[in-house]
């Protein structure tokens, strides 16, 4: 565990972690590492032997690809409802 998460060790798993938690990580960690294995090996084999590679999904993006917020759009509809600190006005 302590090679897939940094902060995983084994004082702080049994302190503060029961054991189906402990579980979880294994199997999240474990199922990340298997693409991290599927994805190299997919590359040694387009570096090394040609093999065909699947074309890449082109990104889509909605409206006009204008990604700017609409700051007074959304004041206006969500305006009451947000939170902010005292003096935190903007």
């Amino acid at each position: 565990m302590g090679a897939m998460y940094s902060w995983a060790t084994p004082e702080y798993m049994l302190d503060h972690m029961s054991f189906p938690q402990i579980m979880m990580y294994y199997d999240y960690g474990m199922e990340h590492e298997e693409n991290k294995s599927n994805i190299l090996v997919g590359r040694i084999g387009v570096g090394l032997f040609g093999a065909k590679e699947q074309p890449k999904k082109e990104r889509r993006v909605r409206g006009d690809g204008n990604q700017t917020p609409d700051r007074a759009a959304f004041r206006e509809k969500y305006g009451s409802r947000i939170k902010r600190p005292e003096g935190g006005e903007s």
